[in-house]
């Protein structure tokens, strides 16, 4: 077995393309895996049951040395995730770990980072007296907070809440 078999390697993928690379690896015939949850999704006029990814912006992939430099051509298959100088390795049983996680049936999501969020983006609040509220960050005031705004009876209110009660706006 050759070194590129031996691990999984981990891709960077642009933002909400992971369903679409995953795509163009398996019409290339490169082995990858991404890892996905079912989530109920609340509409106005509907619920209805919708896949994520369960890492955001992130994809395995397995190729072979000729297809390694294939992968990042792929359109939204931004980099390879490094890790002292080399492609960050997963081991397979690590994926094994998470396809029976995932399995299993068990209700998950993958926790925020502060990281996870941008200047200027807007979240929802999904604790406390703003649970629902959409507010725009305006800046990281600390490792565990940010500023954020929102409005109401058209003023802007500035307040300071943790990253971790914050979720991506769908």
């Amino acid at each position: 077995m050759t070194e590129n078999m031996d691990s999984w390697k981990v891709v960077f993928i642009a933002s909400r393309q992971e369903k679409k690379v995953a795509l163009q690896l398996e019409r290339d015939g490169i082995e990858f895996y991404l890892p996905l949850y079912k989530k109920l999704q609340q509409w106005s006029d509907r619920k209805k049951w919708v896949e994520f990814p369960l890492f955001n912006g992130y994809l395995f992939v397995k190729p072979n040395k000729l297809q390694r430099d294939k992968v990042l051509e792929l359109h939204g298959a931004v980099a390879y995730v490094r890790y002292n100088g080399a492609d960050a390795k997963v081991k397979d049983k690590e994926i094994e770990i998470i396809k029976s996680v995932l399995e299993s049936g068990y209700s998950l999501e993958t926790m925020n980072t502060p990281d996870d969020f941008e200047i200027g983006e807007q979240v929802v609040v999904t604790e406390g007296p703003l649970n629902g509220q959409v507010v725009d960050i305006l800046r990281r005031n600390n490792e565990e907070h940010y500023l954020v705004s929102f409005g109401i009876l058209g003023q802007s209110i500035k307040i300071e809440l943790p990253y971790h009660i914050f979720k991506k706006q769908n």
